[in-house]
């Protein structure tokens, strides 16, 4: 039997920006933040249990300088840790979060979000969900166009509602479903994505994006 993830979930808070691992907590009240680092390196350190951690995509060090854990070998680490992993990002390029689920992230959030949105996406991380953000919704419709997805018909409604805006409540009452089944219907193209992203070559991404050979993912 499944366990039932906490009411509240744990959040560890990965950033390298003070006032976000100050104020995170404060303004996400919803959430539980045990623990916050400025860097992954830190948190391996001294790994607090946690249901999620919230990363953010691009860690800077001391004076400005590229920290020597980001981008998908933080999320490699955390994830090999048995972490679940939400990006805190302000990146919105599909090609560049595509390659983040595919390396082991379970979600997207932006900072722009408002709060309750973020704490909905922690909390669907927390519970085993796929979270994308719109930019990705778009990039499952073209994957599916290219059949490489295989989603059914109210899958693909509600990714192309929700591509273009629309609420759950107005994508449930023109499927003539509930707002709840939209969702799950949803959530299981979500998760086709991401699987389709960890299990294909690069070679067999790029072809069903009709990009070139190594134009974008390389050899990763």
């Amino acid at each position: 039997m499944t366990a039932v993830p906490p009411v509240v979930p744990r959040v560890v808070v990965v950033d390298d920006n003070t006032v976000v691992r100050r104020a995170f907590g404060v303004v996400h009240e919803g959430l539980d933040v045990v623990a916050s680092h400025a860097t992954v390196e830190e948190y391996l350190a001294a790994p607090a249990p946690c249901d999620v951690v919230l990363l953010d995509l691009r860690l800077r060090g001391a004076g400005g300088a590229v920290g020597p854990m980001q981008g998908r070998p933080a999320i490699r680490a955390l994830t090999d840790l048995g972490r679940r992993v939400c990006l805190y990002t302000d990146e919105s390029r599909p090609l560049v979060l595509a390659l983040c689920l595919r390396s082991g992230a379970h979600g997207v959030a932006h900072k722009s979000d408002p709060p309750e949105l973020v704490t909905e996406a922690v909390r669907r991380v927390a519970q085993g969900d796929v979270v994308v953000t719109p930019s990705l919704v778009e990039l499952t419709e073209v994957l599916d166009r290219r059949a490489a997805l295989d989603l059914t018909d109210r899958q693909r409604d509600t990714v192309a509602g929700r591509a273009r805006g629309r609420s759950w409540r107005d994508i449930a009452r023109s499927l003539h479903i509930t707002e709840s089944v939209a969702r799950e219907h949803y959530s299981a193209a979500c998760t086709k994505l991401r699987d389709f992203l960890q299990g294909a070559s690069a070679a067999d991404i790029e072809r069903a994006l009709g990009i070139g050979p190594d134009d974008v993912l390389g050899a990763g």
